[in-house]
């Protein structure tokens, strides 16, 4: 046992199988697949999981019949011949670090998981989901033996690449669970009807998958604890579906909430939300339960354990965050872990495969700068104190580079620190805290209030080996015609600069973003009591919002009272008696609004450089170059630190 999280890092043997700890990496499946087969970049992506120290991982996106795979074949594709070679290299990396793998193997049914697909959906019921353009095919039960045979070759090709054992996934609304619901299921034969019917599809999955294992190889099922869907199965349904499963010998049970869309939760959402409901799967059954779902920190895992409630606990963004969590959690080196922020930006992107906001690895292997001591040490300093800069700061001194930074505020952080301030948005300075932490271990020399003017450059660049300008970016000048009216920046609502309005009704005015900025304030001020009417160009919302959080933030909007004006742009006349407008960009009459705030959000405008131009000892990233997002100021600040005195 670890003195640090003792439960946790205890062994445990599940169905013949020894895991060295109970700390799973949950199925993430990275896209990172060429015609159904895993790359070795997916390859490699899993070596990193299981050198972080995971007991087990669990392989996801694995389909099991070509009536479910996607016309990008991204989606690993367990019953093709090919996958057997590709899958045991992967198995036996994971294997050399002392990890065991498990594949999780799936079929989607009447869902696409936002890709288009040469077959057709199909589903036991030709009901349509919201979220596909097609109803699916009813299957006939031809095609549901076809499919079950599927299942039957893709876990004999599991056994052949040399994994541990194979996971059924009967969550997240797809297949099996689309035979199990009654929402879902509306058929008349020996597959709908009666929970027995209904159970039927699933239970002949399971004997097929039993009936080529060989003694010793896991079997688990993946369960959804509750749906969260108007209609959709609950705690006291999935209990009643585990009790049934058991009789037919599963090693666990690994449980989660929600379906497609709603199970990946964002930081709206509370933490560790799936352990009551595992707790009471476990009770039931009396199988070893892993439990998942926003689950970041070890205390919390250990707890879970300590507490009786499961057996194992998963996690898959905080480990793609920081693959090595586990050992550093495990040593007692929990300031040095870099956290999950839950805001599914670039995780859930899959543009063109797997990355993530925090970690510039993912996605981009790890660059070959890094880990390597740099021979001669170079004086560098970095001028802004934003994501970007603290993030080069951070791999410039781990290569022994000496480094500055200096920032023009009395704190670090730039433009997070701001977005951090709306509503459901505060774990976006975590990776402003975990950088800081970084740079005293470090020994990063950092100097707050102490803004670079144009008259210092000379003397730094006298200095300095290498300079690199992370000044950020700013709020855009509002328009001319806002200056003589109640008005305000995105900026100015989250840091509480609001000018006073007798009516409490605001305008937020998003000229074409479609990102975070614009609703944050929006809903900053519907928490605040003011009436909001929220206007954009555009012909939808929050389109650039994930799609996990875009649901939750537009819902809690239109509950506080939110009125939305898509397709609509603003007018400010030039004479402040004249009331403000808002006209159909499609045609229509204006809408007038008086006695209003008005905050319009348009794009954020580079800082200065201060007349740094970029060159072999002078470095510009971030926002500083234009303004995006923080993977890009993460993303640049990683490669630029990695490269310098190279």
């Amino acid at each position: 046992m670890s003195a640090e999280f003792p439960h946790l890092f205890s062994p445990i043997e599940i169905g013949g199988m020894t895991m060295k700890n109970r700390l799973v990496a949950l199925p993430a499946g990275t896209s990172m697949a060429e015609r159904g087969v895993p790359t070795h970049g997916d390859t490699e992506h899993f070596e990193r999981l299981a050198a972080g120290g995971v007991g087990l991982i669990v392989g996801g996106a694995t389909v099991v019949h070509s009536t479910t795979t996607l016309r990008s074949r991204k989606l690993i594709e367990a019953y093709i011949d090919d996958y057997v070679p590709a899958t045991a290299a992967k198995a036996k990396v994971i294997h050399r670090h002392g990890a065991r793998f498990v594949v999780q193997l799936c079929h989607l049914g009447r869902e696409f998981i936002g890709g288009e697909s040469d077959a057709p959906p199909s589903a036991p019921s030709p009901i349509k989901t919201a979220r596909d353009a097609y109803p699916p095919h009813e299957l006939t039960v031809a095609e549901i033996d076809d499919i079950i045979e599927g299942w039957r070759i893709s876990t004999q090709n599991v056994v052949k690449a040399g994994a541990d054992g194979v996971e059924l996934h009967a969550a997240h609304g797809y297949l099996p669970a689309q035979f199990m619901s009654p929402l879902t299921n509306k058929r008349t034969d020996s597959f709908g009807g009666s929970f027995e019917n209904r159970m039927r599809f699933s239970r002949l999955v399971i004997e097929a998958m039993r009936s080529v294992v060989p003694t010793g190889f896991v079997l688990g099922v993946r369960l959804s604890g509750e749906e969260e869907i108007p209609g959709g199965m609950n705690i006291d349904d999935c209990v009643r579906i585990a009790e049934d499963l058991t009789d037919l010998g599963i090693d666990y049970f690994s449980i989660t909430h929600g379906t497609r869309g709603k199970y990946v939760k964002d930081s709206s959402n509370e933490d560790a939300v799936a352990i009551p409901s595992a707790s009471r799967v476990r009770a039931a059954t009396g199988v070893a339960t892993l439990v998942g779902q926003r689950i970041r920190d070890a205390a919390t895992a250990d707890h879970a354990i300590k507490s009786g409630h499961v057996d194992m606990v998963g996690m898959a963004r905080a480990l793609i965050a920081d693959p090595d969590l586990p050992i550093k959690s495990q040593s007692g080196r929990l300031d040095e872990i870099r956290g999950c922020l839950g805001i599914n930006q670039d995780c859930r992107a899959f543009d063109p495969h797997l990355h993530c906001a925090v970690n510039a690895e993912i996605g981009r292997g790890r660059h070959s700068g890094i880990g390597v001591k740099v021979q001669k040490q170079k004086e560098v300093y970095v001028i802004g104190g934003g994501p970007g800069g603290l993030e080069l700061a951070r791999v410039a001194a781990g290569r022994g580079h000496h480094v500055t930074v200096f920032e023009q505020h009395t704190v670090l952080g730039g433009a997070i620190r701001v977005a951090a301030a709306a509503p459901h948005r505060a774990a976006l300075g975590d990776v402003i805290d975990y950088l800081q932490r970084e740079l005293r271990r470090l020994k990063v020399d950092v100097n707050l209030s102490a803004g670079i003017e144009v008259d210092d450059v000379d003397d730094i660049l006298e200095v300095a080996d290498h300079v690199v300008v992370a000044t950020g970016s700013r709020p855009a000048d509002l328009p001319v015609g806002l200056h003589s009216r109640p008005a305000a920046t995105v900026d100015d609502v989250l840091l509480g600069r609001l000018p006073d309005v007798v009516s409490r009704r605001a305008v937020v005015f998003d000229e074409g973003d479609g990102f975070w900025p614009a609703y944050s304030a929006a809903e900053a001020l519907v928490r605040q009591g003011w009436h909001v009417t929220f206007a954009t160009p555009l012909t939808g919302l929050a389109s650039r919002v994930p799609a996990e959080s875009a649901g939750p933030l537009l819902r809690r909007l239109g509950t506080s009272g939110t009125d939305f004006k898509v397709g609509h742009t603003l007018v400010v006349p030039e004479k402040s008696s004249e009331a403000l407008r808002l006209r159909p960009v499609f045609g229509g009459a204006d809408i007038e609004f008086d006695d209003v705030l008005t905050v319009w959000h348009q794009p954020r405008v580079p800082m200065p450089t201060l007349g740094l131009v970029a060159g072999p000892s002078v470095s510009i990233i971030g926002d500083s170059v234009t303004p995006r997002r923080l993977s890009h100021a993460i993303a640049e600040g990683y490669r630029v630190g990695a490269e310098i005195g190279a």
